[in-house]
């Protein structure tokens, strides 16, 4: 019974010594996710799914695809306005935006990037008929993002105007704590 109360009392030192050390870590970005302007889930509304990085990993050229919705931050995006409708996405966990890694062309896919703000990080947001769905097109191209098929870590890629479903979106905001 006395070497359980010696081990208890250690464990409680080190949560305890824990909390005094990073516990002011956790708080600031806790203060950061829920205090982001403009956050945004971006849900396809054919799919139901919304945009995301693959497995959340944080390398450049990670795959961009299509999830279920979470209120997760690696599904939240912060949308940086540069001018009417036109906006640089930058995704809460990994800090990064996304583009095709080649010249845009139809059926090009898109991976993630470092945010530098260059045009091929920079997306339109374009209303549809239906109030609050958006197509979201490549700024100066006629290419949108659409899913390469309706499953969960399907590709995100860029094409020509459809017309479907598949390529309107609609955003919720977020306030992800995870």
């Amino acid at each position: 019974m006395k070497n359980t109360s010696k081990i208890l009392l250690a464990d409680l030192g080190i949560v305890s010594a824990l909390t005094v050390v990073l516990g002011p870590r956790f708080f600031k970005n806790y203060q950061r996710k829920t205090g982001t302007a403009n956050a945004y889930m971006i849900q396809n509304v054919a799919t139901k799914k919304v945009i995301r990085p693959y497995n959340a990993g944080i390398k450049d050229g990670n795959r961009i695809i299509q999830y279920t919705p979470e209120n997760w931050e690696c599904t939240t995006w912060q949308f940086i306005r540069l001018a009417e409708q036109e906006f640089i996405l930058k995704n809460l966990y990994t800090q990064k935006s996304f583009q095709s890694l080649a010249e845009p062309q139809e059926g090009i896919a898109l991976f993630q990037a470092p945010l530098d703000a260059t045009k091929p990080q920079r997306w339109e947001f374009i209303r549809d008929d239906v109030k609050k769905k958006y197509k979201i097109r490549l700024k100066a191209t006629d290419l949108y993002i659409t899913p390469s098929s309706n499953g969960v870590n399907a590709q995100l890629i860029l094409q020509k105007e459809t017309g479907s479903d598949n390529q309107k979106w609609t955003l919720k905001a977020q306030t992800p704590i995870v």
